[in-house]
């Protein structure tokens, strides 16, 4: 829990722990007002403040809209804390059906204890409590007589690994009660759909499907394509398949329980869908028309539940070995971290600035060949999901958008050609 008082550029950690203790001893004392004291310590440049203890006074007197402690038989327990590091650092307490807004005799309080104790910007927690518990808290920071109220700050990293705990918890209940492999592995795969389709910008679709090229060839079925949602002109839904053209896909990902064993596997699946004939032709941009652009990479990787592996060794080793087409670029093992594949790549001899199709398919071809590991990056295991996905995003924005699909190219099958001329 972080809280920032933007006037003075301070800062307030606290620890969920520690506002559990302050709500139940609100709630404790309700409908009386009930307080106590707060230790915590300062970072090295005094610009935050971490509160890691509550601290009951031994004496108080607490009443409907009044709440008064003694400091008497505490020496003790600061003389413990103080071997933690830890020292006085505010005062919290609450208001029984009422506001955090803090009263004159609060602000008259901090005055006093500001002149008693020698600690710069002391801070007060006012916490609102009802019969149903606590429904509201209140930082304020004490600077020149004045009470400055905090704001408080989304936990980012909370925020991550919830929504990991959440992944982690949905894949385990997946792979411990549903006994049928194949129906196991859907259930995973739509799991990991609904989430790049839930934080992915609507730009991108997702869906397990087969890709396909003007020549009629496709790969393997895909898990996971991540495929243009604006300018893909066509889609095919048939017999409970979806196949999506070459030229419109971003990125593809082979979806397992566990890594072991897979990794092979996911790459042959990736080459299946980079080798395919992509097309490329001029289009309109911001009412301008440009040259068509050379071939965008198409992102390979893995997702897993679970990596059996005792240490990332094995699996870098795995990764060395992939060649051309077969290279992953990044993936995520849910219960054990994210990894990225920092690649060198050989701008090809002999093809400058390509401007046929033909050219441009060896271009791309070249420089996935050309591909040697520079190095292999594993992210924090707790959160393996989030590191994973904005990898993802980076590499998305890398690309920019795919190279538009020259129709006429698909319409041979059927011996028709349309005019794409404005």
């Amino acid at each position: 829990m972080r809280y920032y008082q933007e006037n003075c550029g301070l800062y307030v950690e606290m620890r969920a722990s520690v506002f559990a203790k302050i709500q139940l001893q609100a709630m404790g004392e309700y409908p009386n007002e009930n307080g106590g004291m707060l230790a915590g310590r300062y970072s090295s440049d005094k610009h935050t403040v971490y509160v890691e203890e509550v601290v009951v006074p031994i004496e108080k007197t607490t009443g409907r809209t009044s709440f008064v402690r003694k400091t008497k038989g505490l020496d003790a327990v600061w003389k413990t804390l103080s071997t933690k590091g830890l020292r006085y650092i505010g005062e919290w307490h609450s208001h029984p059906n009422g506001t955090t807004q803090y009263s004159p005799t609060d602000r008259n309080a901090m005055v006093e204890i500001e002149k008693e104790v020698a600690i710069g910007n002391p801070i007060l927690l006012i916490v609102g409590v009802t019969n149903e518990g606590v429904n509201a808290h209140t930082f304020y920071c004490y600077k020149n007589n004045n009470l400055l109220k905090y704001k408080e700050m989304i936990d980012l990293r909370g925020l991550f690994t919830g929504l990991q705990k959440q992944m982690e918890t949905s894949l385990n209940v997946n792979r411990e009660f549903i006994s049928h492999p194949g129906s196991k592995g859907d259930a995973t795969e739509q799991h990991w759909i609904n989430f790049l389709r839930t934080y992915l910008p609507d730009r991108y679709k997702v869906d397990k499907a087969i890709v396909i090229d003007s020549t009629g060839n496709v790969s393997w079925q895909m898990d996971i394509v991540v495929y243009d949602g604006l300018y893909t002109p066509f889609i095919f839904k048939q017999d409970g398949f979806m196949y999506v053209p070459a030229e419109s896909v971003y990125a593809v990902f082979e979806v397992k329980q566990d890594v072991v064993g897979n990794i092979e596997y996911a790459a042959q699946h990736v080459e299946s869908v980079r080798k395919l004939q992509r097309t490329s032709m001029e289009m309109v941009a911001s009412g301008k028309r440009t040259q068509a652009r050379p071939l965008t990479k198409i992102i390979g990787g893995i997702l897993t539940t679970t990596s059996s592996y005792a240490d990332n060794e094995t699996i870098k080793k795995h990764l060395n070995d992939l060649k051309g087409y077969q290279t992953l670029d990044l993936g995520c093992f849910c219960d054990s971290g994210s990894f990225y594949v920092d690649y060198k790549e050989k701008e090809p001899e002999g093809v400058d600035a390509p401007k046929s199709i033909e050219e441009k398919r060896k271009y791309i071809k070249q420089l996935y060949e050309s591909r040697n590991v520079k190095d292999i990056n594993f992210s924090d295991k707790d959160v393996s999901l989030f590191t994973f996905f904005l990898q993802l995003v980076s590499y998305l924005k890398s690309i920019g958008t795919v190279p538009a699909i020259d129709i006429n190219e698909y319409l041979k099958a059927i011996d028709e050609k349309i005019d794409e001329v404005i």
